[in-house]
């Protein structure tokens, strides 16, 4: 095991540590969670027509059905160029995890919060959205990431990345289809699930 590997091996579990740090603390009703989740809504505020609008747009982008359409034209197009086990890598990853997060989601059964601006059912914890739009978006990452030979261009893929990620979770508190801690855990699982998978299964195909 190289030590590019061990590092992401030790990431992908600090950050299933601190999930679990916040799944146990929303489960047993601690007080720092509540916090929390108010400067995180007061992040969102003020509540603004066009801001609703946009931010529902958004929203739906990082819908897991549309992040699941996405990732099934990613897998075919790697099928076309004959990438099998790429296309089987960008397969299992997001499918597989996702019903990390659905079997997650019926063992807390945390209510959404109310006054939602959104009409969504299911219950909180946590945010598929999130989970979702993190693993397809650090997919893309890692396939593009050989082709970008020029530093400027790397970081302009990371920020752009970062920045999509944000924007849906962000969109997720300000609608109230989530609380802050709800996005938060979905990030830390959803990059824990991607590192450590990578590490069992995609370091193999390309060393990134």
């Amino acid at each position: 095991m190289t030590i590019h590997t061990k590092k992401k091996l030790l990431a992908g579990l600090a950050c299933w540590l601190v999930f679990t740090g916040i799944l146990v603390a929303v489960v047993t009703g601690q007080g720092w969670v509540r916090e929390f989740d108010r400067i995180g809504y007061a992040i969102t505020h003020p509540v603004r027509p066009w801001k609703t609008g946009l931010l529902n747009i958004i929203t739906t982008c990082g819908d897991p059905f549309v992040i699941d359409i996405l990732t099934f034209f990613l897998v075919l197009l790697l099928v076309y160029k004959r990438r099998f086990r790429q296309a089987l890598w960008v397969d299992a990853i997001q499918y597989v995890g996702y019903l990390l997060v659905i079997g997650i989601k019926y063992s807390v059964l945390r209510v959404r919060p109310i006054h939602r601006l959104v009409n969504v059912g299911g219950y909180s914890f946590p945010s598929g959205h999130t989970f979702a739009t993190t693993i397809f978006m650090l997919t893309v990452l890692s396939l593009v990431w050989p082709v970008l030979k020029k530093r400027w261009q790397r970081c302009l893929l990371v920020i752009a990345i970062i920045f999509v990620i944000v924007l849906v979770m962000l969109s997720r508190v300000y609608l109230r289809a989530h609380f802050p801690t709800d996005v938060t855990a979905g990030l830390l699982l959803a990059l824990g699930w991607w590192l450590l998978f990578s590490v069992y299964f995609f370091v193999k195909v390309n060393n990134i």
